[in-house]
C-alpha cells in the first residue's frame, strides 16, 4: 500500500502489476518450453519415433492448457482492477473533501 492510499481511506491498486507481472513472466517460460517440445516432437518425427512423438504431444497439451488458464485469470484480474479503479474513482467524487467546482 502507498501513503496516498492509507492518508485517504482508499484501498491502493499498487499490488494488482506486480501479480499481472508475475504471470506474464510464467506465461513466457511456459511459450518457451512449448517450443522446445515443438522442436524435439519435430525429432521424434524424423527419427520415426511414434512413442517419444505422442508423449512430446501430451506435455505440448497440458503446457498450452496451463497457458490458457494463466491467461484466463489474467483476463479476470484486468477486469477485476477496471472496477476497482472505477470504485475509487466514484468514492472519491462522492467524498466530502474532494474538490469543488467552480
Amino acid at each position: 500500500m502507498d501513503i496516498l492510499a492509507i492518508s485517504s481511506g482508499y484501498p491502493s491498486t499498487n499490488a494488482r502489476p506486480i501479480q499481472s507481472a508475475g504471470a506474464d513472466a510464467k506465461i513466457k517460460s511456459l511459450e518457451q518450453q512449448l517450443q522446445k517440445l515443438n522442436v524435439e516432437r519435430q525429432k521424434a518425427v524424423r527419427r520415426g519415433d511414434e512413442e517419444q512423438k505422442k508423449k512430446i504431444e501430451k506435455q505440448i497439451q497440458e503446457i498450452e492448457k496451463q497457458i490458457q488458464r494463466l491467461r484466463q485469470q489474467e483476463k479476470e484480474r484486468t477486469k477485476e482492477t477496471g472496477n476497482d479503479e472505477s470504485n475509487v474513482k466514484k468514492a472519491s467524487q462522492n467524498s466530502p473533501i474532494a474538490p469543488s467546482k467552480p
